[in-house]
């Protein structure tokens, strides 16, 4: 199978995958042929790129590094506790931080009932053994098949991302549960500010309705500090997981040391290591996901991580960005691609698909070659690129 973009999806084309709502409702079986209006409405709901079934392609299943069916348990816990939260704070939007400390501490019985449900903490645990059940680690990213990334979306794809960097630094199980509540509560503080702010964008915020958004990392802290079943080091995520390695982020203005984020006593008054990897996390979601609120739009990963490496050291820490790009594949399973380069210049142009990657060198995938530079269907030609040189691909969003 191959993913198209949605705009490239023609009535001959077959869906090779099901597509469900964030609640479980069956959208589209797999085999329906995509109609025009079919395309419209997953348009209208967002979708950028979905699976189709293509002659030659049929072995290949891009496999999420946790499962859709975690995925949509999680979505639809958050989504349920996070309407319930925002429904309690309406009362508190447009106050100071003084003033929603008071209430927030005057109301917690009624707030700690919708923060890290039990149907939360149960896909959480299992995003956890899933990850860590696995031998080894690829970030085959979600956000390349998701829809329109909101709030939610956002949080489960920096919990996956986070929680795989945990895994390569060898967190044990406690380590992993505490990283994943921090990172699917990061940005719990949103749903105190005012909806307006989020049809607008950061070019537009005058410098009080930045103050204003920037008190979100105070407001998740307020709000996970005092729920005696959230550990510490999770609420200092939502606190800090915008704070940067040279001490110019906020809301503290606190530095990184950029050393690897093992538990280590003797780090005082720094960032906290899950913050950091959260940071890290949060900022390449951003990127390949896009961010209305930051007008950022989506990239490809090759240019992601180009941006977040020119990052390390100042704004993120650096071992935490080494770690992940190690984990990232340039061209994942799934994805279309044009040869922009070939030892045989006669495959220059041709489209195709990622069959397989490469753990030995992730810029060398395996390929199936489907489609001429002319757009003319051909047999289906497997080729190893990391057994040629001279092979440069390009990424079909």
């Amino acid at each position: 199978m191959v993913r198209y973009n949605i705009d490239d999806i023609h009535e001959e084309m077959v869906l090779g995958e099901s597509i469900f709502l964030p609640t479980g409702e069956l959208l589209l079986a797999a085999g329906y042929h995509i109609k025009e209006r079919y395309r419209e409405r997953l348009k209208q709901l967002g979708y950028r790129n979905i699976l189709i079934e293509m002659e030659g392609t049929e072995s290949i299943v891009p496999e999420s590094t946790v499962s859709d069916t975690a995925q949509r348990e999680m979505h639809t816990s958050l989504e349920m506790s996070g309407k319930d939260l925002g429904n309690a704070l309406q009362q508190f939007r447009n106050r100071s931080v003084e003033k929603v400390r008071d209430i927030f501490k005057d109301n917690k019985k009624v707030l700690n009932k919708f923060l890290m449900t039990s149907g939360t903490g149960k896909a959480l645990e299992q995003f956890i053994d899933e990850i860590m059940n696995q031998p080894s680690i690829l970030l085959n990213l979600s956000a390349l098949k998701q829809a329109e990334p909101g709030l939610f979306t956002h949080a489960i794809n920096v919990t996956i991302t986070s929680l795989c960097i945990g895994k390569k630094f060898r967190f044990s199980y406690e380590e992993m549960k505490q990283l994943g509540i921090g990172a699917i509560n990061c940005d719990i503080g949103l749903v105190a500010l005012p909806k307006e702010m989020f049809e607008k964008s950061f070019a537009t915020f005058n410098d009080e309705e930045l103050k204003q958004y920037r008190q979100h990392t105070v407001f998740g802290f307020l709000m996970l500090s005092q729920n005696p079943s959230i550990p510490s080091t999770s609420s200092a995520v939502a606190l800090q997981h915008h704070e940067r390695e040279d001490g110019s982020g906020y809301p503290q203005g606190l530095r990184g040391d950029n050393r690897p984020p093992s538990k280590d006593i003797s780090r005082k008054n720094v960032i906290h290591r899950f913050a950091e990897i959260v940071a890290v996390a949060d900022v390449y979601d951003s990127l390949i996901s896009g961010r209305h609120i930051e007008d950022i739009k989506p990239c490809e990963p090759r240019v992601a991580i180009r941006q977040i490496i020119q990052m390390s050291g100042t704004t993120l820490n650096s071992e935490i960005v080494k770690t992940l790009v190690s984990i990232i594949p340039l061209f994942p399973v799934g994805a279309r691609i044009k040869v922009t380069n070939a030892p045989s210049p006669q495959l220059n142009g041709y489209c195709g698909v990622v069959a397989k990657d490469n753990h030995d060198n992730l810029e060398c995938p395996q390929i199936i070659l489907y489609e001429t530079k002319n757009h003319v269907k051909i047999k289906p030609i497997l080729v190893d690129t990391s057994k040629y040189s001279g092979f440069t691909l390009e990424l079909i969003l």
